[in-house]
C-alpha cells in the first residue's frame, strides 16, 4: 500500500473542484511523454513520464486518453449525457437511452461512468485515462470499455503491466473493482500522494454552493441526496 505524503500540495478548494487550473502544468510535445498533450498537477508530471518511459522499454506503450478536465468541461459532458438522447453505458455491459429514463433514473445511469461536475478526480490533474497504443490499430476508436481490458481485449497487457508497475511509480485505481458507486475502469489511475489528500480536503460546501448556482441537468434530484451521492461517488474508492 502506498503511504499517504500529506497535504495535497496546496490546492485550493476552487482548484479541487475544477474552477481553478494554477496547479497544471500543460504538457505539449514533451519528449519525455512521446509528443503527448494534456494538463497535469505540477506534481505528477516526473512520475507520469517515468511511468510512460518504462512502459516503453517494456513494450507496453501506455498513453493518456483523459486526464484534466474543469468544472465546465465535466458539466459540458454531464448535461450532454442528461439532455440528449444518447446511449449510457450501464456496469453490467448494457446500455439504456437517456431520454427513456425519467430524471432521477437518468442522473443515477449518468453516475455509473460520469461524475458529478465539481467531483469528478480529473479535476486534481492527478487521474488519468489511458490505453494501449502499441495493441490499437490505425483507426481504431478507444471506448474505454471492461472488455477493452478484459483479458481477451486489446489492452489485456497493459492491465496486467499496471497491477504489477503502477504502485512503484505511486499510481493506483480508485475503480479496480466495482464497490456499488462508479463502475469498474480499469483504464483509470490516479497518483495517490496527491489525490488522497485531495479527497481528505474535498470542499462539500463550496460544491454545494457552485452546484446551486449551476445549470446543471437534473439538479433537482442531485442536490436534495448530494451528501449520499458524495459518499457513494466520490469517497467510495478502492485504497490501494
Amino acid at each position: 500500500m502506498i503511504q499517504d505524503t500529506g497535504s495535497a500540495s496546496m490546492m485550493s478548494d476552487q482548484q479541487l473542484i475544477g474552477l481553478d487550473q494554477a496547479h497544471l502544468l500543460k504538457i505539449e510535445d514533451n519528449s519525455e511523454l512521446l509528443g503527448q498533450k494534456f494538463q497535469c498537477h505540477h506534481e505528477v508530471l516526473i512520475p507520469l513520464a517515468k511511468l510512460i518511459r518504462q512502459s516503453e522499454k517494456d513494450g507496453i506503450p501506455l498513453r493518456v486518453v483523459s486526464s484534466y478536465r474543469s468544472f465546465e468541461q465535466q458539466l459540458a459532458i454531464w448535461n450532454r449525457k442528461y439532455y440528449q438522447d444518447i446511449l449510457l453505458n450501464l456496469r453490467d455491459g448494457s446500455q439504456v437511452s437517456s431520454q427513456e429514463l425519467a430524471g432521477k433514473e437518468r442522473v443515477d445511469a449518468i453516475l455509473h461512468y460520469s461524475a458529478i461536475p465539481g467531483t469528478s478526480r480529473h479535476h486534481w490533474g492527478t487521474d488519468f485515462d489511458l490505453f494501449d497504443a502499441g495493441a490499437i490499430d490505425q483507426g481504431y476508436q478507444v471506448k474505454l470499455t471492461e472488455q477493452e481490458f478484459s483479458e481477451q481485449g486489446p489492452c489485456a497487457n497493459l492491465h496486467q503491466w499496471l497491477e504489477e508497475m503502477m504502485q512503484d511509480y505511486g499510481f493506483f485505481k480508485p475503480y479496480a473493482n466495482d464497490l456499488g458507486g462508479v463502475a469498474c475502469e480499469p483504464w483509470h489511475l490516479s497518483y495517490q500522494p496527491i489525490a488522497q489528500p485531495a479527497l481528505k480536503e474535498f470542499p462539500q460546501q463550496l460544491l454545494r454552493a457552485t452546484l446551486e448556482e449551476s445549470d446543471l441537468g437534473g439538479k433537482e434530484f442531485v442536490l436534495p441526496r448530494l451528501e449520499s451521492l458524495l459518499q457513494k461517488y466520490v469517497y467510495r474508492i478502492n485504497q490501494d
